[in-house]
C-alpha cells in the first residue's frame, strides 16, 4: 500500500503503559507518542521482525512500526517450529531457494555468535536404507556440492554406526552444517536490533481494518502525507504511507482487508 499524511496521536510511549493498550516494548526504539509512520509492518513473528530490522538498517531516516496482536512477540509459528537451521542440500542448484538457504544458514550462525544466542551445529545424516535409494542419495550429494554446502561427505555402514549408533543404513550423506536454534530467541533479538535503530513495536494491536483516508484528520499539519489508516479491534488507529503484511495464518484475512 502507498500513502501520505500526518496524525498527532495517542499511544503511550513508556514501559508499563495501561493494560490492553498498544505499547512499544521496553528497551529502545522510536517513541510511539505519534501514531503515524512511513512504513507499518503487520505481524511480530520472525518474518515481520526480520523485515522491519532490514528496512530500518537500510533506511534509518524512515519511521517504521511493527504491529502485533498478541501481548508478546513471536509466540505463534516462530516459537513452535522444528528449530532446524537447514543446509540447503535439497534445493535445485542455482535456484533462489538454494542460494538463500546456504547464505542464510551461514549468516544465522554468524549472527547467533555475535549476539550470544545458543545454537547447536549438530549435523544430520541423510540415509539410504535400501539398495535402490543409493543412486538418489548420490545424486543428492552431487546437488549439495553444486549448492556450495561445506563439509559434505558420503559415508558407509560402519561410519553411520559410529556417528549415530541407533541408525541403520547402507550409505548416508553426512551434512555437518545442519543445526538447531530457538527461533523465538532469534526473533526477539531482531526486535531489539530494530528498536535500538529507532523502530517502534506496538503489541496488543489486532488489525481489524485497513482503508485509505478520505480526508485529512482534524488539526493535521501534514495533510494527507499518511493516507493509509489501520484500525484495531479497540477502535484505535495508525496512519502510514506503506504497509508490509507478514501475518502468518492471518495472511488471507489481512489481504482481504487491504483490498
Amino acid at each position: 500500500g502507498r500513502a501520505r499524511g500526518g496524525f498527532a496521536g495517542g499511544f503511550l510511549g513508556a514501559c508499563g503503559s495501561a493494560s490492553g493498550r498498544p505499547r512499544p516494548l521496553c528497551g529502545g526504539g522510536r517513541s510511539a507518542s505519534t501514531s503515524s509512520f512511513d512504513i507499518v509492518i503487520i505481524g511480530g513473528g520472525i518474518v515481520g521482525l526480520a523485515s522491519a530490522r532490514a528496512l530500518i538498517l537500510r533506511h534509518p531516516s524512515l519511521s517504521i512500526g511493527v504491529l502485533e496482536k498478541e501481548k508478546d512477540l513471536a509466540v505463534h509459528q516462530t516459537g513452535h517450529n522444528s528449530g532446524v537451521i537447514h543446509s540447503g542440500i535439497y534445493y535445485k542448484p542455482e535456484s533462489l531457494k538454494a542460494k538463500l538457504c546456504v547464505q542464510g544458514a551461514a549468516l544465522l550462525y554468524e549472527y547467533c555468535q555475535q549476539k550470544g544466542i545458543s545454537y547447536k551445529q549438530c549435523g544430520k545424516l541423510i540415509v539410504a536404507v535400501e539398495q535402490e535409494e543409493i543412486p538418489r542419495l548420490q545424486a543428492l550429494y552431487e546437488r549439495g556440492l553444486q549448492n556450495g554446502i561445506q563439509g559434505l561427505r558420503l559415508i558407509q555402514q560402519e561410519d553411520i554406526k559410529k556417528k549415530e549408533p541407533y541408525c541403520r543404513g547402507l550409505m548416508a550423506i553426512d551434512c555437518p552444517h545442519t543445526g538447531i536454534v530457538d527461533y523465538r530467541q532469534v526473533a526477539l533479538s531482531f526486535a531489539q536490533d530494530f528498536q535500538e535503530a529507532g523502530g517502534s513495536v506496538l503489541t496488543n494491536f489486532e488489525v481489524k481494518d485497513i482503508e485509505m483516508a478520505k480526508e485529512s484528520p482534524s488539526r493535521s499539519i501534514d495533510g494527507m502525507q499518511y493516507p493509509i489508516v489501520i484500525k484495531n479491534t479497540k477502535g484505535e488507529e495508525i496512519r502510514c504511507q506503506y504497509v508490509v503484511t507478514c501475518a502468518r495464518l492471518d495472511s488471507d484475512r489481512i489481504s482481504e482487508l487491504s483490498g
